[in-house]
């Protein structure tokens, strides 16, 4: 994925929004309608005058009658709206039926308003059927009705008042309907040649998602996924007088956004786990996206089966730093199982591939049985390309992965004591945080102190990992500040990391309690490594993910200014056989 494609799937998270409620729309219709009423008191219009009460009679009125038909209408065929979407759409019909009517009026005299009226009611039917199409249903035949509703209801109203609208209005609508299809299998064909798969489905699958919570876009992800082996490394903890605890890094990546596909990855391998955990961030991309949370009981079922056959080992060695160009790694072995997390911070940090992270583990099997690999996710100012195998980067990566495997095998193991808390914010996804808070898990051998803080959010903002490092080395040894990488805080933004919408000084207080409660709950441990193999995992796949956002933000970029074309050259065969009819 290169960096602009990456930030093209940071853009399909900006696709995401919400209507307003329907009561807003409803009164902006109302607010509209009479301020042209006003307006046109204003310009001396005599009350007869046919633009004298066209503002609410001709704009709100066939408005509020599509606000309230819409939904009905839609229902009909199986699918649904919400009354909120319903408002919105019918609002945009109206204001662009308004631009077209007045408009105009700047270059011709005010007789002719009659007929760009007729000229509006025929392209905001185009408008509503494109809109129609793309929020409830691609199929063009099924939304022609609820199209209709807002642009028919006014042609039958004004028919008796209008010389020529009827006849006018229909030829309209043909040609535009005709125009409309052609940018809907114009819109479709570029992603059904590459994915096999309709853009309007996946839009219709994503706002049904929004709207109701549908579970057709996962369905449709898995259509176009492929089933992957993803190795996971997990250490278990067993504490006297504490219930076990639990330390892993799962193979797959927790995106894509909101809560589709795996994005909650790890609020739900937590509560699956049932009991203290830190659930850190592997290497993984977007590549590595679970089509599904229900694709996450399989990573599950692969650490239970792991912990069943588990070699425990009550020593440990104190923490080591290995750094080999911009990456800095903090090391320690549990036994037989080392632990590795590696940063750029202050540097920019996102994710690295999967291979990166496999070939650091499969190098460290050289020393020992069991390796997790832990991709700190903790810079981010701005969106970089993933770090890929043999790039100058991962080998940095690597280099400093085997300095710490060496010092590793060199230390001495002794007896430890492990500590785990989780602590809840105040803070919404929106800010930033995800599901599970702040998680902390602290390491102590003889007279040393390591502190492993995990934030449940997507990276961290530049320059306040350094800023919570600095703070707790008065108090610990060693201390990496962590992301779990959650995509449940990416439903605003594609960038919303931790501490750039909440200050740093909001939440250090309770990073701080994390970290002492980890302390405060700290026994004398035993831990037991295990690299499980997830198998079978429906994953987004190989560059799909790259595609899907390329091709949907193209399409989004190249539909505006296509179904201009279309419908101006619709509406110009429209007035050209009208004439031919009235000739």
């Amino acid at each position: 994925m290169t960096g602009s494609t990456a930030t093209q799937l940071e853009g399909l998270s900006s696709l995401i929004m919400t209507a307003p409620t329907w009561k807003r729309s409803a009164a902006i219709m109302v607010l509209l309608g009479v301020a042209i009423e006003f307006m046109a008191w204003l310009g001396g219009l005599d009350p007869h005058d046919f633009g004298a009460h066209f503002g609410l009679l001709g704009f709100t009125l066939p408005g509020l009658i599509a606000l309230g038909l819409t939904r009905p209408l839609v229902r009909m065929y199986g699918r649904d709206i919400t009354w909120d979407w319903s408002g919105l759409i019918a609002l945009i019909a109206l204001v662009i039926c308004v631009i077209v009517s007045y408009t105009p009026l700047l270059l011709f005299a005010r007789d002719y308003l009659p007929l760009f009226y007729a000229s509006s009611l025929g392209i905001i039917f185009a408008v509503r059927l494109l809109l129609l199409v793309t929020v409830v249903d691609r199929s063009v035949a099924r939304m022609l009705a609820p199209a209709l509703i807002q642009s028919l209801f006014a042609t039958l109203f004004w028919a008796t008042v209008i010389p020529g609208i009827l006849v006018y209005s229909v030829v309209l609508h043909i040609f535009l309907g005709l125009g409309t299809w052609f940018i809907v299998w114009i819109l479709e064909r570029p992603m059904k040649a590459a994915l096999g798969v309709s853009p309007l489905a996946f839009a219709n699958a994503f706002m049904a998602y929004l709207i109701e919570g549908s579970h057709a876009l996962e369905e449709f992800f898995r259509e176009m996924g492929e089933a992957v082996r993803v190795e996971q490394a997990t250490i278990f903890f067993r504490r006297e007088g504490k219930e076990e605890a639990v330390f892993t890094v799962p193979g797959v990546h927790p995106g894509p956004l909101g809560e589709i596909g795996g994005s909650n990855l790890p609020k739900i391998l937590y509560d699956a786990l049932g009991c203290p955990a830190v659930i850190a961030h592997g290497a993984s991309t977007h590549d590595f996206n679970p089509v599904s949370a229900s694709e996450i009981e399989k990573v599950v079922a692969a650490v239970e089966e792991g912990r069943r056959t588990a070699t425990w080992s009550a020593t440990a060695t104190q923490p080591v730093r290995a750094d080999s160009g911009s990456v800095s790694v903090l090391a320690q072995a549990f036994g037989d199982t080392a632990l590795l997390v590696a940063t750029r911070s202050p540097l920019i940090t996102d994710d690295l591939d999967y291979a990166v992270g496999l070939a650091i583990m499969k190098a460290g099997e050289r020393h020992f049985a069991h390796v997790a690999f832990v991709d700190a996710h903790n810079s981010f100012p701005c969106l970089p390309p993933p770090v890929l195998l043999a790039s100058p980067l991962a080998e940095e990566y690597r280099e400093a992965a085997e300095e710490a495997f060496a010092a590793l095998v060199d230390a001495p193991q002794v007896p430890f004591a492990a500590g785990f808390a989780r602590v809840d914010v105040p803070f919404t996804r929106e800010e930033g945080f995800g599901d599970l808070g702040i998680m902390a898990m602290v390491v102590r051998t003889d007279d040393k102190e390591a502190l492993y803080l995990v934030f449940d959010g997507n990276n961290i903002h530049e320059g306040v990992r350094d800023e919570l490092r600095d703070m707790f080395l008065e108090d610990f040894d060693e201390c990496e500040i962590m992301t779990s990488d959650t995509h449940v805080v990416n439903t605003v933004s594609g960038m919303n990391p931790v501490g750039l919408a909440v200050p740093l000084e909001s939440f250090s207080p309770l990073a701080r309690e994390a970290a002492d409660l980890a302390r405060a709950d700290a026994a004398p441990a035993s831990a037991a490594g295990t690299t499980a193999t997830c198998r079978d995992i429906v994953v987004f796949g190989s560059q799909r993910i790259t595609q899907l956002a390329g091709l949907v933000t193209g399409s989004v970029g190249i539909v505006a200014p296509l179904a201009l074309v279309i419908l101006i050259v619709a509406f110009l065969s429209t007035v050209t056989v009208f004439f031919l009819l009235a000739g």
